[in-house]
């Protein structure tokens, strides 16, 4: 178990640290504005939810369903992201975040599993455990290209590919999703 919250705080901490930099030049238009907070509050209740995971204890006979609940939030966290009207100017990294919505929300099902499901032998559980992991990373990779494209950047990421100005693709991951 320390193996697993271990991957799940290593993937969270990178994202945070990457991710949700605050060097962007600020929006005058009240519309960005308001998105800017929106996106700043955002990485908040990432950040808390990684401390929160960070401070579980491992050996704790409510472990399972503590980090099933901050797991749920996240995956709650996500949807909200998901459910905001991008500006204009960025509409194109829209379906990024529902993406994200998506992955998160599979990995909640598959960690979900992993942690309430005894009746799983110790191949499936592993199985589970890795597919929820991978759904976990693919919704924290969209994340991270959404912040990198707000903050002025580009993205390097090859799953996500500019075809033309202003628009993104994303290509499926090895899983087919």
């Amino acid at each position: 178990m320390k193996i697993r919250i271990k991957t799940i705080t290593i993937i969270l901490s990178a994202f945070l640290l990457t991710a949700c930099s605050s060097e962007s030049k600020p929006d005058v238009s009240e519309e960005l504005t308001a998105f800017r907070a929106t996106v700043d509050s955002f990485c908040t209740t990432i950040a808390e939810a990684d401390s929160k995971i960070n401070s579980i204890d491992t050996s704790s006979e409510t472990y399972a369903s503590d980090i099933l609940n901050e797991l749920n939030s996240l995956n709650t966290s996500f949807s909200d992201f998901a459910n905001v009207d991008f500006p204009e100017q960025y509409d194109y990294l829209e379906h990024l975040a529902d993406e994200a919505a998506e992955y998160m929300s599979q990995a909640l099902t598959g960690y979900t599993k992993v942690y309430s499901d005894d009746s799983l032998s110790a191949d499936a559980l592993q199985t589970e455990f890795d597919g929820a992991t991978e759904q976990y990373n693919n919704a924290f990779k969209r994340i991270k290209v959404i912040m990198t494209f707000l903050n002025g950047e580009t993205s390097e990421d090859a799953s996500v590919q500019s075809e033309n100005e202003g628009t993104l693709t994303s290509t499926p991951e090895p899983d087919g999703q």
